[in-house]
């Protein structure tokens, strides 16, 4: 398959109209799913430490969304089950 200007255009713009869709998919209240990437000191059987990550499903309520005016989709203010607040973009979550 030969990879032109024009196919290249339409694979942006797809990505591009994919996260702008998904704004309209969260609303103040919903519920959500992301994942964090934790990181994790493992120790092998010779003793030695190693640092490892591993991927971390974080569930919350949205409680505000910050819409994007440009080219990158916005994001979404997260409240956890513990009260604390994270900044997540809308492209990273999904109902939980």
């Amino acid at each position: 398959m030969k990879i032109t200007k024009d196919l290249l255009r339409s694979i942006i713009r797809e990505q591009l109209d994919e996260a702008f869709r998904m704004e309209a998919d969260f609303a103040p209240g919903t519920m959500v799913n992301w994942n964090v990437l934790a990181k994790v000191v493992k120790t092998t059987s010779s003793g030695r430490q190693k640092v490892d990550y591993e991927r971390m499903t974080m569930t919350g309520a949205v409680s505000e969304l910050v819409r994007s005016g440009g080219a990158v989709g916005g994001v979404a203010i997260v409240t956890d089950p513990d009260g604390n607040t994270h900044e997540v973009e809308i492209s990273e979550l999904s109902h939980a």
